[in-house]
């Protein structure tokens, strides 16, 4: 079985010309920031006419799309009115995936910082329901991502990714970064089958999309920080176990290493199917 790979586009020039890029790379999907990612200020909609050409190329290149959400949001700040920003903001992310017509919205579990665990956590629950009931688009699934628990985040144990999920159990997913379950010590890719998580049918049936990322940063670090793969600690060895682990298999990849230019992808995208496609080592 050959994986779907793709990787992380631009669309400043318009969702249509990362449609167009993306197979030229060799990919078969790409991410992107449906707003700016560094500001949780409300956007304009997406420009009708170039809405309709990437709609158009994504079907007939069958390409699947998913968004990034904005780094800055967090859904259990401690700060009631940072929240309702944070909350408002990706209810428009959402609106605007399901104008594009993609199906997939990643975000960032949040930062409890002041707050207990326990209260960040219930917080965030209460957070995420009423993102879902604002953005009511059924072809849309919110993605929380696992994070590599660097200070007060949230989402870095399974077992706690999978406490959000009663919210909506269509509509809330999982996306699976590499990078940052290694970095939080739950993802050894020396035997990546037996990883928390990976190991559990409820939670990978949860998961809707793998961000493939090696680390720059050692096994438990809790340093979220990108390698391109093959060349970070996880290594040729680890990411080949990875690739050649049937839940990693089935679901599609996106390739978010650091690259100087867009094009640099189209070497990533090969080496990911160079070692799913070669033996385990």
């Amino acid at each position: 079985m050959r994986v779907q790979v793709g990787c992380h586009l631009s669309v400043a020039k318009g969702f249509a010309g990362a449609a167009r890029k993306a197979p030229l790379l060799g990919a078969t999907a790409f991410q992107y920031f449906g707003k700016n990612p560094r500001s949780l200020r409300p956007s304009r909609p997406p420009d009708p006419e170039d809405t309709l050409r990437g709609r158009a190329l994504v079907g007939e290149r069958g390409l699947l799309t998913v968004v990034h959400a904005a780094y800055l949001i967090n859904l259990c700040a401690a700060d009631d009115e940072m929240r309702a920003v944070a909350v408002a903001s990706l209810v428009q992310e959402l609106e605007f995936a399901h104008t594009r017509g993609t199906p997939f919205v990643v975000v960032h579990c949040g930062k409890y910082t002041s707050l207990g665990k326990a209260e960040g956590e219930r917080i965030m629950r209460e957070a995420v329901a009423q993102v879902l009931h604002e953005a009511d688009f059924p072809d849309v699934t919110l993605l929380l991502e696992n994070t590599a628990g660097q200070g007060t985040e949230l989402g870095t144990d399974p077992d706690e990714l999978m406490g959000f999920m009663d919210e909506s159990p269509q509509r809330l997913g999982i996306c699976y970064d590499t990078c940052h379950a290694f970095a939080a010590g739950v993802l050894d890719p020396m035997a990546p089958e037996r990883a928390p998580g990976v190991r559990d049918p409820a939670f990978w049936a949860r998961v809707r999309v793998v961000h493939l990322n090696d680390s720059m940063g050692a096994m438990g670090s809790r340093r979220d920080r990108h390698a391109r793969i093959g060349q970070g600690a996880i290594g040729v060895e680890g990411m080949t176990r990875i690739l050649h682990t049937p839940a990693f298999r089935e679901r599609p990849i996106i390739v978010e290493t650091p690259v100087d230019r867009e094009d640099e992808y189209a070497a990533e995208i090969a080496q990911v199917h160079r070692l799913a496609g070669g033996a385990p080592a």
